[in-house]
């Protein structure tokens, strides 16, 4: 019997497979998937070249069997793969390649104009069902609905999916027949493993790791980090820094919880580039700029090329900061331009203080050094101005005697005091 009979043949067949299917598997839902799925994979059999079949329902049977063991061994992998993932915590610095990064971008945006152009009951069935895992059944008795309705809408879903994706993929238009009789799974039209292996449950992990990107990355005392982010952009971290990052399919985000950051960010006008600190939120599109997070939860925002916007609670504070300028956002109080000069000097050894309580400059440069360095409450509020070399810091520091009424003084745990006089 040819795959044409076989397709022929299913209808007549249909209920005692699904009868066979439930008494297997104890669930009216999961059988009638499966069985939707045998009919799938009759569809995708070659209609010429196959041995020939005998006894046609035996067959259905055996196919229908088959597939429920392959879908229970995928599961359990899945299941398996997601547990380690948890444990161990590799997803969390999974970086797809940026190629595949925008390939899978273009998918999702033709699944989701499919989707936005279905009738509205249609769509909302293909979600319920398909994302969110509602039985047929249910579906049907909360929409006030019959079960063949839902499985219509689902199937009128699927095809505009199908053409969809072909589109994608610059497919030629397949003659009517042959879309209708051979439709193939989405693992075959996106030229992509996760869906076809895993299903839908497989899917939505797979957007999950592929399309989202997230790590965190710290620094010691005296040491500065440089890397790469999976969109090419660039991320150097100043010594004691902390910063989060998070990439999905719409937006880049970096979130600067301690210390300063400078980046330099590849422009993609889908995705903005936004960096949150201290309430601040700025926001790229293609730059290079830095920003400072200073412990009272000041932020300073310092631009080299490009523009970017600066916000604070939804208020547009700077619309277009450019190449040079800066703006200093104190805490609770209206910002004010920052005097000019490179953005994040600390990269080259570097650091620039004009009118800086001494606190604030000391707090700075303990970030690179080995002791801890404070200031009492008469030194704190005195104001210094000038250049230091982060190497010569030590310098700097036994000289501050002789320009402001301070005194270095040793503390048991090997720390220095800047004390008033």
């Amino acid at each position: 019997m040819s795959a044409p009979h076989l397709l022929h043949e299913f209808p007549l067949h249909y209920e005692s497979l699904v009868r066979f299917l439930r008494r297997r598997l104890g669930c009216d839902e999961q059988a009638r998937e499966v069985a939707h799925d045998t009919w799938m994979r009759l569809a995708e059999r070659p209609a010429a070249g196959a041995e020939p079949i005998g006894d046609a329902r035996s067959y259905f049977c055996t196919v229908a069997a088959n597939l429920h063991l392959d879908q229970h061994r995928r599961t359990q992998w899945l299941q398996s793969h997601l547990a380690q993932t948890a444990d161990t915590g590799a997803g969390a610095t999974h970086a797809p390649d940026v190629a595949d990064g925008v390939m899978y971008r273009q998918a999702l945006a033709a699944l989701d104009a499919a989707l936005a152009a279905l009738p509205a009951r249609v769509r909302a069935v293909f979600e319920a069902h398909r994302i969110h895992g509602e039985c047929q059944a249910g579906i049907a008795a909360r929409l006030g609905v019959s079960l063949r309705t839902v499985e219509r809408d689902l199937a009128v879903a699927g095809e505009r999916v199908e053409a969809a994706l072909h589109r994608w993929r610059g497919d030629k238009a397949l003659p009517a027949a042959v879309a209708k009789g051979r439709r193939k799974s989405l693992a075959s039209l996106l030229g992509l493993g996760a869906v076809g292996v895993l299903g839908w449950q497989g899917w939505r992990h797979w957007q999950a790791q592929a399309l989202q990107w997230q790590t965190a990355f710290a620094t010691p005392r005296g040491q500065r980090l440089n890397r790469a982010l999976p969109d090419g952009s660039l991320l150097a971290l100043d010594a004691d820094s902390r910063a989060e990052v998070t990439f999905d399919a719409r937006r880049r985000a970096v979130r600067l919880l301690q210390g300063a950051a400078f980046f330099e960010v590849r422009a993609e006008a889908a995705r903005p580039f936004v960096v949150d600190a201290g309430g601040v939120s700025v926001t790229v599109l293609g730059t290079r700029f830095g920003v400072e997070l200073d412990p009272a939860g000041g932020v300073l925002v310092q631009v080299e090329s490009g523009r970017v916007r600066v916000e604070r609670g939804g208020q547009v504070l700077a619309a277009a900061l450019t190449a040079g300028q800066g703006l200093a956002v104190p805490p609770g109080a209206a910002p004010a331009r920052a005097a000019g000069g490179p953005a994040a000097p600390w990269r080259e050894g570097r650091l620039h203080f004009d009118a800086t309580p001494l606190a604030d400059a000391v707090q700075r440069l303990s970030r690179y050094s080995r002791m801890d360095l404070r200031t009492d409450a008469r030194a704190a509020s005195l104001r210094v101005s000038g250049t230091v070399e982060i190497a010569q810091a030590h310098d700097w520091l036994q000289a501050l005697p002789a320009a402001l009424p301070v005194r270095l003084v040793r503390e048991p745990n090997g720390g220095v005091l800047l004390a008033g006089r």
